[in-house]
C-alpha cells in the first residue's frame, strides 16, 4: 500500500503543477517565499508560521543547491510533501490493524486485517488523496498529526504502566499540531479531548493529564510564535477562532466566499464517495462510528461536520482533514454492511466495490496528471524561462484574480495589472503582455496602441482538463480562461 501510494504521489508531484485553491499559493507559498528570502512574515499574518516555515526550509535548501526556477522549486516542495503524506496511509493501516483483543478468534483477526487493507488502500488511492497531498493545503497537511494523535491515543489505551503517559503526551502534542495547522479543527479536537478525558479504565489519570499537557505545550509555543511575529500573544487564535464567538454572523455571512446551505457537506460526501455506492458507504460510516471501539472518532467527526455545516462559507476542501478518519469509520461499519448484503445480495456487495474502484481509477488518472490553474501559472513560468523580462503587463479582461507573481522568479521584474481598457501611461519598460480576453485580437490592437509598441504572439496557454471540469461544475467561482502571451517589439 505504501509503494502504490508513493507511486501515485510521485506522479502527482511531477504532473500536478500549479495550485488547487487561492490559499495554498497566496497564503502559504507567498509567505514561505518571504521567509526564504529573509523578508519574514507580516505582522498581520494570521495563520500559524509552521507550514510556511517548513516549506521555506525546503526552498532554502533548494536555493543553496542552485535551484532558482520557481517551477523546479515547487516540484521539490511537492516531492517532500508526497513523502510526508505517506504517513496518512501508514497511520490509517496501523490504527485499523492494531492488535485485536487476545480473546478474539482467528476469524475476527482476519476480518480486522482485511478491513485495515481496505482502509489503507482508500488512504493510498482514493482519487482525491494523491493530488491534494502534494499541494500546500493546510487541510491536507493536518491529516498526519491528526491521525498520529488517534494512533498514539489508541496505543495509550492498549498499554499498561508508565508508558501510558508517554503515549498520552504524544497524542496531545499531535492534536495541538493538527489544530494550529488548521484552526477550524477546534470542534473535532474539543470533542476528542473531552471524550478521552471521560474514558474509564484502562486509561489512567496520568495519561489524561499528559494529553492535556502535550496539547497545552503546543498551544503555548504557538502563542509565543504570535508574540514574535505579530507582536501579540494568541493573535492567530483571536483572528482564526475569534469569529466563532459570533456564530449567528458566521451562519449568514460568507464574506465573498461560496455560500451554501447546511446540508452542502452531506451532498459533497455523497458525490465524492462515488454515488450510488456513497449512500452505502456513509451508512457504514454511521454504523461504524456508533460502535464502541470507534465511538470517540465517530463523535469527533460528527462535531467537525456539524460545526462546519453551520458556517456559511463552505468549500469542498474543508472536508479534507477528516477524510482519512471517515475511511476508518467506513471500515468499522463494513462488517455490518456485508452482513446486511449477505445472501441474495452478496453479489451486489462485490459489484459495489468493483464499480467503486473502476470509477475511482478514472477520476484518479484525470486528477493526478492535471495542471491546476494552468492558465495563471504557466504564462508566468513561460516568461520567467526566457530570462529577459524587464516588465510584465497582465491584462485581465474576462476574469480578475490575484496574480501568482512568485512564478516570475527572482529578481522579480516589475508587474503591472490592468482590468480596464483605459491603460494610463506606464513608466515600466514592458516587454511581455499576458492577455485574458474574449476578444483577443481587438484587445491586442488596443494594448499595442496604448503601449506604443507592436505585440507579437509567443504562445497560447489553455486551461487544463481539471480546470475546465471545475469551471463547468461551478462557473461562478471556478474560472478557466485562455491566456495569450505577447512580446513587445
Amino acid at each position: 500500500m505504501l509503494l502504490v501510494g508513493a507511486a501515485l504521489r510521485l506522479f502527482a508531484a511531477i504532473f500536478s503543477q500549479g495550485f488547487l485553491a487561492s490559499d495554498d499559493h497566496h497564503v502559504v507559498i507567498a509567505a514561505a517565499d518571504q521567509i526564504a528570502t529573509g523578508a519574514g512574515l507580516p505582522a498581520t499574518y494570521a495563520c500559524s508560521a509552521l507550514l510556511p516555515g517548513a516549506i521555506a526550509a525546503i526552498m532554502t535548501v533548494g536555493r543553496t543547491l542552485g535551484i532558482r526556477d520557481p517551477g523546479i522549486e515547487m516540484l521539490l516542495v511537492r516531492l517532500v510533501q508526497a513523502a510526508y503524506s505517506l504517513l496518512v496511509v501508514y497511520f490509517v493501516y496501523r490504527i485499523l490493524s492494531s492488535p485485536p483483543d487476545p480473546r478474539s478468534r482467528s476469524g475476527e483477526e482476519t476480518l480486522q486485517l482485511r478491513g485495515a487493507v481496505i482502509g489503507g488502500l482508500l488512504a493510498a488511492v482514493f482519487f482525491a488523496m494523491p493530488v491534494t497531498a502534494v499541494h500546500q493545503l493546510e487541510e491536507s497537511v493536518c491529516q498526519v498529526p491528526l491521525l498520529a494523535a488517534c494512533w498514539w491515543w489508541q496505543r495509550n489505551e492498549a498499554t499498561a504502566g508508565a508508558r501510558q503517559a508517554l503515549w498520552g503526551a504524544l497524542a496531545g502534542m499531535a492534536l495541538g499540531l493538527a489544530l494550529i495547522l488548521r484552526f477550524p479543527l477546534i470542534g473535532f479536537v474539543a470533542v476528542f479531548v473531552l471524550l478521552a478525558l471521560l474514558r474509564r479504565r484502562p486509561v489512567t489519570i496520568a495519561s489524561k493529564l499528559a494529553l492535556l499537557g502535550g496539547l497545552l505545550l503546543v498551544i503555548l509555543v504557538q502563542g509565543y510564535s504570535n508574540a514574535l511575529i505579530n507582536h501579540e500573544w494568541w493573535y492567530s487564535f483571536r483572528e482564526r477562532l475569534g469569529p466563532m464567538l459570533h456564530p449567528q454572523r458566521m451562519a449568514v455571512e460568507a464574506e465573498g466566499y461560496p455560500h451554501s446551505p447546511p446540508w452542502h457537506y452531506l451532498l459533497t460526501l455523497l458525490g465524492a464517495l462515488i454515488p450510488p455506492v456513497s449512500v452505502l458507504l456513509l451508512a457504514a460510516a454511521v454504523k461504524g462510528g456508533a460502535t464502541r471501539p470507534s465511538s470517540l472518532l465517530g463523535a469527533a467527526t460528527v462535531a467537525f461536520l456539524v460545526s462546519h455545516s453551520l458556517i456559511a462559507n463552505k468549500q469542498e476542501r474543508f472536508l479534507l482533514p477528516i477524510l482519512p478518519v471517515l475511511f476508518m469509520l467506513i471500515v468499522a461499519g463494513l462488517p455490518w454492511l456485508a452482513a446486511w448484503m449477505h445472501g441474495e445480495r452478496s453479489g451486489w456487495y462485490r459489484a459495489m466495490w468493483g464499480y467503486f474502484w473502476a470509477v475511482n481509477t478514472g477520476l484518479l488518472l484525470v486528477l493526478t496528471f492535471s495542471f491546476s490553474k494552468q492558465d495563471r501559472v504557466a504564462p508566468l513560468l513561460y516568461v520567467y524561462r526566457h530570462h529577459d523580462a524587464t516588465g510584465v503587463l497582465v491584462a485581465q479582461y474576462n476574469q480578475t484574480f490575484h496574480v501568482p507573481d512568485y512564478y516570475l522568479g527572482r529578481p522579480r521584474p516589475p508587474l503591472v495589472i490592468t482590468t480596464g481598457r483605459d491603460v494610463r501611461p506606464i513608466d515600466v519598460p514592458i516587454n511581455y503582455v499576458i492577455l485574458y480576453s474574449d476578444a483577443p485580437e481587438a484587445d491586442r490592437a488596443f494594448l499595442a496602441t496604448a503601449l506604443h509598441r507592436n505585440l507579437t504572439l509567443l504562445t497560447i496557454i489553455t486551461p487544463s482538463l481539471t480546470d475546465r471540469i471545475a469551471h463547468a461544475i461551478n462557473p461562478r467561482h471556478n474560472k478557466a480562461r485562455t491566456a495569450l502571451v505577447y512580446t513587445t517589439t
